[in-house]
Formats: C-alpha cells, sequence, structure tokens
C-alpha cells in the first residue's frame, strides 16, 4: 500500500479551478468577463458589501483551517488514522488541504464520490458502502488496471454480495484482487453482519473468491439507536467490543490472508472518541492493526448536534474545540407582524433536516454585532424563506443583513456548487466548489 507523507498532496486541481464562474453558481456576481475559480481571490470581493446577491453561504478559513489541524492533531495523539469522509462537502479543494494535513485515506459513499476523487488523483479511497451494481466494479477494474498503487477498499455483508462482486469483477477481466472490509452492523440499523458468525460465513466466503482480499472489518457507530446519552454510549462501547470479538476470531482463523496490516474503521462526526478507545490499540494479532476514523463533518462542524456532542465540543478537554465555518448570510425581507421576521433563505440554502438554522449576528454598517437565539429564532423554513420570531424590543428592518450558522454541513453544501472562501474580514479568498 502506499503512503502518503504529511504535508504532500497528490491532488492535481488544475482542470477543476479553470472552470468559469457564471450563473450557474448562485449568488456570484453578474460579469460579462469570464472569471475562472482560480481567479476568484484576485478579483477584490467582499461577501458581505454587495458584490454578491444574497443570500450567502460562505466558508471562514480561519475555522476551517483550525478544525482541519485540530482533528488531525487529535488522531496523532491518539495514534489513529484519519480517512474524512469526503461526502460532507463533496470538494476536492477541500479534500486537498485534508490530504496536505496528513489523512492517510479519503473516505466516499458512492461511485460519483469516487470518480471525482480519481479524477484529481487520490491515491487511496475507502468506499464506506457495499457495492453490487455492475457499472462501478467495471469502473474498479479498470482503474486497478490502471494503476498499480490505487488502494480501494469497499464493504461486504453477506455471502450475497460477495458472489456479485466476484462475478462482476471477473467480467470486467480484473486479474487481482481488491481489498474488502467485512461490516458490522446493528439491529434495525443500516447494511452490516448483525452477529459473529454471519461475519465469519461472510469472511470464508472472501477467502474463497477470485477476485477479493480481506483486509479488516469495518462499522458505523453512529447507527446505535438514539436514546438517553449514558445509554447510547454503553450501546457503542458493546458494539465495539463485537467488532474487537470479530476481529481476532478472522485472524485466528487466518482469514485475512497475507495483507501487511488490518483496517478497523469507524468514527463518525459524534462518537470518534469511543471508537478510539475501543479499537485504537491493546491488539495482539499476526498482523499490525491500523485503526482509521471516517470523520467528516469535523471539518466545517456545526451549530446542533455535533456542537453538543462531539468529542471536539470543547467541553473542558484538552484535545480543544472545533469552530463553525459556515455561515449562511440573507437579508430581513418583510416584517408583516409584530414579532415576527421573514428572512430571505429556505429549503434551497440551508440544511433542515436535523436542526433549523442558528442566529448568529447581525451586519449594521460594516460592523458585526452578535446576536442570539434569545433574539431571533427561525421556527419555520419555505423553499426560499424563513419564518423567525423575534425579541419584541428588537430593531429589526427589511434590508438588515442577518448571519446564521447551520445544524448539519452535508445537506446545506448540497445547496450550494461554489462557496466563497473569506476570511475574518470577509474578503474573498478563493471559491471552494462543490459537487453535489
Amino acid at each position: 500500500m502506499t503512503t502518503l507523507q504529511s504535508g504532500a498532496s497528490p491532488l492535481d486541481l488544475d482542470a477543476l479551478l479553470a472552470e468559469t464562474v457564471d450563473w450557474r453558481f448562485k449568488s456570484f456576481p453578474a460579469s460579462d468577463a469570464a472569471v475562472a475559480i482560480r481567479d476568484v481571490g484576485a478579483k477584490g470581493w467582499h461577501a458581505l458589501d454587495g458584490d454578491f446577491g444574497m443570500p450567502l453561504l460562505v466558508i471562514r478559513e480561519s475555522a476551517l483551517d483550525h478544525n482541519i489541524k485540530l482533528m488531525a492533531g487529535y488522531c496523532n495523539r491518539h495514534g489513529v488514522s484519519l480517512a474524512p469522509h469526503a461526502k460532507t462537502p463533496a470538494a476536492p479543494q477541500l479534500v486537498d488541504r485534508q490530504l496536505a494535513a496528513g489523512a492517510w485515506g479519503i473516505s466516499v459513499a458512492n461511485l460519483h464520490q469516487a470518480r471525482l476523487l480519481r479524477l484529481v488523483g487520490c491515491r487511496r479511497i475507502l468506499m464506506a458502502n457495499e457495492v453490487v451494481d455492475r457499472p462501478t466494479l467495471e469502473w474498479l477494474a479498470a482503474e486497478l488496471r490502471s494503476d498499480a498503487s490505487f488502494d480501494f477498499f469497499s464493504l461486504v455483508d453477506s455471502t450475497k454480495v460477495v458472489r456479485l462482486m466476484d462475478e462482476h469483477l471477473a467480467t470486467a477481466g480484473l486479474q487481482g484482487r481488491t481489498a474488502v472490509l467485512i461490516e458490522i452492523g446493528v439491529p434495525g440499523g443500516r447494511c452490516g453482519c448483525r452477529t459473529q458468525e454471519e461475519a465469519l460465513a461472510v469472511a470464508r466466503a472472501v477467502h474463497e473468491s477470485r477476485h477479493l482480499q480481506l483486509a479488516g472489518v469495518e462499522v458505523y457507530e453512529g447507527m446505535v439507536p438514539r436514546s438517553e446519552l449514558e445509554v447510547r454510549l454503553r450501546s457503542i462501547d458493546q458494539l465495539m467490543v463485537l467488532v474487537r470479538s470479530v476481529t481476532v476470531e478472522l485472524d485466528r482463523q487466518r482469514l485475512f490472508g497475507t495483507v501487511p496490516e488490518l483496517i478497523l474503521t469507524a468514527g463518525g462526526s459524534l462518537f470518534f472518541d469511543r471508537v478510539v478507545d475501543g479499537l485504537g490499540s491493546g491488539w495482539r494479532l499476526s498482523v499490525p492493526v491500523r485503526c482509521v476514523l471516517r470523520s467528516g463533518s469535523y471539518i466545517t462542524h456545526d451549530a446542533g448536534e455535533y456542537d453538543r456532542l462531539s468529542p471536539l465540543a470543547g467541553r473542558g478537554g484538552a484535545d480543544g474545540k472545533l469552530r463553525q465555518a459556515l455561515e449562511l448570510w440573507a437579508h430581513v425581507l418583510s416584517r408583516p407582524e409584530p414579532g415576527l421576521a421573514v428572512i430571505g433563505f429556505g429549503r434551497r440554502d440551508a440544511a433542515h433536516d436535523q436542526e433549523l438554522p442558528v442566529p448568529f449576528a447581525r451586519r449594521v454598517g460594516d460592523r458585526i454585532a452578535p446576536l442570539a437565539t434569545s433574539d431571533l429564532e427561525v421556527f419555520a423554513l419555505n423553499d426560499q424563506h424563513a419564518r423567525a420570531r423575534i425579541r419584541p424590543d428588537l430593531q429589526l428592518e427589511p434590508g438588515d443583513l442577518l448571519g446564521f450558522h447551520v445544524s448539519h454541513p452535508c445537506t446545506t453544501f448540497d445547496n450550494w456548487g461554489l462557496v466563497p472562501l473569506v476570511d475574518d474580514g470577509y474578503r474573498v479568498l478563493e471559491a471552494i466548489r462543490s459537487y453535489l
């Protein structure tokens, strides 16, 4: 397997940065002259001074840089590796920064994301999903044939998936093997073997296959049913015990074959500290173990559940605190009733699948003043409008500019193909291309 060195990045972003900024990218300045993405920073644009239309999503560069460095440092201190889930922003420019900070690889969920990252030269991809369709496996076979240094991992949780993969890869003409991880799941959750016996049966099928190589075990602890926090944490710890037990037995039965190291991977954006505690050390197997976290939303963080529950939420720990890097700015459109404000953003601009956007600032002239939920609270979103209750004595007029943090970065990025990266004075440094 290839090794990515901290501080180095293999990504080639030239073609991406040559793309023209035009009408496809909402809120960006209208211009008769073509502007390439790579030239946005030289335009002298300011995000909040009238160059851009509203609403506008921005990424604060200082918070983004802080979060990437903080997570990299956390993994280094705890002796684990990081393959951040690229589905959160689906932005190669941000993946480039994560790899440069020392990420071991990159996680994806589907063919679209994998193709995107291979097009810019990503050398190690962990597809945290089962792959059963012929087009994806044909693509994989072609990539492995053309580049012997490409490391690719995907998941299996049944003998049927093993057979489908093996048959499609054979038809696609793959000569060697591709690495797979046994997925462990939870009752009522998503994919994954529910018992050790199921996992062993799948592993034996992999061992007997022509084109698959068992390389480790995967789990997503975020599928543990929601309940009181302490109950949820105990369930996650029990899940880690099952993963350890499965891994030890697979190794005892020599079902991993000749891999140079075992990949044990888990860790969403909420409970990756439990993964570190459960899987990060204490192994005595026939080959070395690499524990890989797949957290993705840490890169911009949020103003909702992640901010309350993340191990890096700053609750007195020594590991530091993530910062909210995504900001959504919009004008007040109307004050149709006392205590009600209508604001110019909606479901087509901000995440609403977990919690609603949270106000943090109001721009008065060129000054940013803090705004709290006790001042203003969004209670409903329509497609293009937000309705908010406001404090009775809050002086708020149509045209006032308000800033919000979002509750779920993944489904906020889904609404924006190009996002300005700004400094702390809201001067635009560059534009980040997101591929939805």
